[in-house]
């Protein structure tokens, strides 16, 4: 996926390098090794397998300014594709779930802020229970921008 590749690609820590060695060991986990014990087969396997998957996770979260340096680098077809694919694969839902947050700090947009309103249901003035009755309802009055504006704002795409 080209919107994973450009986060890789562009970080200088050396563990970016590791994901197509990851991919290649997930794959074939006795490539370079000798198995002298049929569970290791599963456990290399697994471990790249993971390694593969939260790889982009780390990598992005050791950018200082994530936003900066990959300003420009994106098009809006493999944001697009990045956030589908969220749709339908939990690994990827939470890389997008932290450069959401990241992007919504910078660019302003609020989460899921809302301000409460204090809402009166108390009618009489003799009830017992008197303020008790009144509650705070979180109502969100913000005008929110969709998944893909966000991302593609705070990274400054512009095709």
């Amino acid at each position: 996926m080209k919107f994973i590749d450009v986060i890789l690609q562009n970080s200088q820590a050396k563990e970016a390098k590791l994901y197509g060695p990851s991919k290649k060991a997930s794959e074939k986990p006795e490539t370079g090794v000798v198995i002298q014990n049929p569970s290791a087969f599963h456990v290399i396997k697994d471990c790249a397998t993971l390694a593969n998957k939260y790889l982009p996770h780390y990598v992005f979260g050791l950018y200082a300014n994530p936003f900066e340096v990959l300003k420009g680098k994106f098009i809006r077809a493999d944001v697009e594709e990045f956030v589908q694919s969220a749709n339908s694969d939990i690994v990827q839902y939470q890389l997008l779930v932290l450069i959401l947050k990241k992007a919504q700090q910078l660019i302003g947009e609020p989460s899921n802020s809302a301000e409460p309103i204090s809402v009166n249901t108390n009618t009489s003035s003799s009830d017992p229970y008197g303020e008790y009755e009144s509650y705070t309802q979180p109502v969100n009055t913000a005008k929110t921008m969709d998944t893909v504006t966000i991302i593609c704002t705070a990274f400054q795409v512009t095709s």
